[in-house]
């Protein structure tokens, strides 16, 4: 049994004619005759009544005809499927964060990802802004997410969110701070990590603006580090606002309460020589959706 000969039979059966049967079908009458004829004789039925109108289906041959129809839709739909499978994508993306998954919605989009993407593996690399847009150029990383409002010319940034930011000082230092003096607060030990801190230097801008600069630094380059700081008392840290509220729910620390308001921004960022690269283009889809509707 052959799937042209199925063709041919539910083509005449709908048609009741060879004639117009073998039109749509882009062959000859005596062609679509001999399909019908071979069907016949394999299946053991006589699938038509050839009359002066044309073709009537037999008793044998309406059984038949349903069967014949399914098949042809099952055949149908597996080439469907098998160009979606063949256009399906497919790789593994090293992807850089530099803060904590439930704050850059992960979660959210690892469920996306694999839910549309099963062909796509996502391998995730926490690290800090600077290094994120450095690896991206140098392709090290295939996309990652970076604070801050300058991103450099190699780099494609999408942006994705306001970034609310908090002074967080370890109540340790909290009765030696006059209200509203933010140059009291300057001159306390501050956590300095060794790379580009886009916090801090949202922090450092608006000082330098009004001619005062933090002094007193203490280096710690991983966020084990500088939280040890914080709860002990050493040092004043600026992190984003649903982290700080950890340690002042804690009470291990307070936030400055003074007028001044401090903010950055989220990207996401890819390197523009991957601009039209279809995977780094489904996966910006699937990490960017989230932020759409927040």
């Amino acid at each position: 049994m052959e799937f042209h000969q199925l063709t041919s039979f539910v083509t005449v059966a709908r048609t009741g004619n060879l004639t117009r049967a073998a039109a749509e079908l882009n062959t000859t009458p005596p062609a679509v005759s001999t399909h019908i004829r071979q069907l016949e004789e394999e299946l053991g039925l006589v699938l038509f009544t050839r009359t002066a109108k044309g073709m009537r289906l037999t008793s044998q041959g309406q059984g038949m005809e349903k069967k014949a129809r399914d098949i042809l839709l099952a055949s149908d739909e597996m080439q469907a499927l098998a160009k979606t499978l063949q256009q399906e994508i497919r790789g593994r993306v090293r992807l850089g964060i530099n803060a904590g998954p439930d704050f850059l919605k992960i979660p959210d989009t690892i469920r996306a990802l694999f839910r549309k993407h099963p062909g796509i593996g996502l391998e995730i690399i926490i690290s800090s802004t600077g290094e994120i847009l450095k690896q991206v150029e140098a392709g090290i990383l295939d996309c990652g997410f970076a604070f801050g409002s300058r991103m450099t010319s190699r780099v494609e940034s999408v942006f994705l969110s306001p970034v609310g930011l908090e002074i967080v000082i370890p109540m340790a230092f909290k009765d030696r701070l006059p209200s509203g003096d933010f140059t009291a607060v300057s001159a306390l030990p501050w956590i300095f990590p060794s790379h580009p801190c886009p916090f801090l230097d949202t922090v450092v801008s608006f000082l330098k603006e009004r001619g005062m600069e933090l002094q007193n630094k203490i280096f710690a380059n991983d966020d084990i580090t500088k939280a040890a700081f914080i709860e002990q008392g050493l040092a004043v840290s600026v992190l984003e606002k649903s982290e700080a509220n950890d340690y002042a729910q804690r009470q291990k620390a307070f936030f400055w309460q003074g007028e001044e308001r401090f903010e950055t921004s989220l990207f996401f960022v890819y390197s523009r020589q991957r601009a039209g690269d279809r995977l780094i283009r489904t996966v910006a889809d699937c990490l960017t959706d989230p932020w759409k509707t927040s």
